[in-house]
């Protein structure tokens, strides 16, 4: 229950406090010895009447009120977006990143932009590196005009071979923050926050050779170009 809701016995017990009085003035007004004045009896009788409707009155509207808004919340919750940025490795190989952006929310997200959040700190030569990638990708420079229920955009970000052989160790320590903007279908705006933290990654290996999947089609495609040089020949 709503806590501005009151519960249907507490409306019974206010009606009847409300009731009671003009029951009795009224049994007074037109009983036999009765000494007050049957008119302002009435007069009395009908402000309370009109003091009890006007009281269901607001109730009414009230608790219509909070049923409306209720229906208004459950229906936006049910068209909300949440867009979110991920890292993840390619298919290719574990040290190979791909920036993701994905829709993990309820409805379609609309014109969603993306901006870097500046802290106190500058950038270090790592971090700029991964912004210089990231501008050159047109919906991160420029915005993202819909993305769908997990819909998502993909794009390689780096390699932490050749991002450890320029910056060492120190790449781990590069974080960057991001405030992404968006909309539902209905133009309700939206913001999130979400972090790259590399530091999340070091330590971490890798058993075999990259994706199974991928490695059985490179060597289909090996199998494919021999028997076309055999046919060939």
């Amino acid at each position: 229950m709503n806590k501005d809701e009151k519960p249907l016995w507490m409306y019974w017990v206010l009606l009847a406090g409300f009731i009671s009085p003009t029951l009795f003035i009224a049994g007074v007004a037109v009983g036999s010895s009765a000494k007050i004045p049957s008119e302002s009896a009435w007069v009395y009788i009908s402000a309370i009447i009109s003091a009890i409707a006007t009281f269901i009155a607001v109730e009414t509207w009230r608790l219509r009120r909070t049923q409306d808004e209720q229906i208004d919340t459950n229906r936006k919750e049910n068209i909300k977006p949440h867009v979110e940025i991920f890292l993840e490795s390619s298919v290719v190989g574990f040290q190979f990143i791909i920036f993701k952006v994905e829709n993990i929310g309820r409805g379609l997200a609309r014109n969603v932009q993306f901006k870097i959040e500046h802290s106190e700190k500058e950038f270090s030569d790592s971090e700029k590196d991964i912004i210089t990638t990231l501008e050159k990708l047109s919906f991160f420079r420029n915005s993202l005009s819909t993305l769908g229920v997990n819909g998502t955009k993909k794009s390689f970000l780096f390699s932490f071979t050749d991002m450890y052989d320029k910056y060492d160790a120190g790449f781990y320590e590069t974080k960057l923050s991001f405030r992404i903007s968006f909309e539902d279908m209905e133009g309700n705006s939206y913001s999130t926050y979400s972090i790259i933290d590399l530091s999340e990654f070091k330590g971490i290996t890798e058993i075999g050779k990259g994706n199974p999947a991928y490695r059985t089609s490179i060597e289909l495609e090996k199998i494919r170009k021999t028997l076309d040089s055999l046919i060939k020949s």
